[in-house]
């Protein structure tokens, strides 16, 4: 062989090896995306469960405060699995009444809000918070004689982790009620629908 056919095999050889380089760098990136996506949904799987099968919502107790239209009502967060960490933040309660075939929106005063206590609790046991409403609605639907038509919702923001790095999952959850309309002070009838 010549000196000038072993250049040319030379430049061949060094040509196919950024060519292999470059496909190997290309195969590991690949990979490694497709690991990072393959984590991601598995994360948004455990967190899509724990949100939608794990944590329950209710309506625990409410009462009549004796002031006016204004009634106290708790509502109780709870993880029915403890030994999966889950870690819950609640941004906003609503509270409707039925008038007629409308939901109309009743004043609520969430009671953390003077404190700016919207913190991210973890939900291991059972987390209790209560908030005012005031059920200032004469006219509210009864389906059931002495009872009003209410509906709570709840937003909640679920993750797995106290400090979100990645997903987390907004729910939204409407608690409907059927609610004595007798004001006596004290603990308030209620009847789940």
């Amino acid at each position: 062989m010549s000196l000038g056919e072993l250049k040319k095999y030379r430049l061949f050889f060094i040509a196919a090896g950024v060519a292999l380089a470059l496909v190997s760098l290309d195969l590991a990136v690949g990979y490694r995306q497709h690991r990072i996506l393959q984590e991601r949904q598995e994360l948004k799987k455990k967190i899509e469960r724990l949100a939608y099968y794990l944590e329950r919502t209710t309506v625990e107790e409410i009462s009549y405060t004796g002031k006016g239209d204004e009634y106290t009502m708790t509502l109780r967060y709870e993880n029915v699995r403890p030994d999966e960490e889950m870690w819950i933040m609640i941004p906003a309660i609503k509270v409707f009444v039925q008038v007629g075939t409308l939901w109309k929106e009743v004043s609520v005063n969430d009671m953390r809000m003077k404190r700016g206590d919207y913190s991210v609790e973890r939900l291991k046991d059972p987390y209790r918070m209560t908030v005012k409403c005031y059920m200032s609605y004469k006219n509210f639907m009864e389906l059931m004689d002495g009872y009003m038509h209410v509906k709570v919702r709840s937003l909640a923001i679920i993750s797995a982790e106290s400090l979100i790095k990645e997903d987390i999952i907004e729910k939204d959850e409407d608690i409907f009620l059927y609610m004595s309309s007798k004001k006596v002070k004290g603990r308030v009838k209620t009847l789940l629908r």
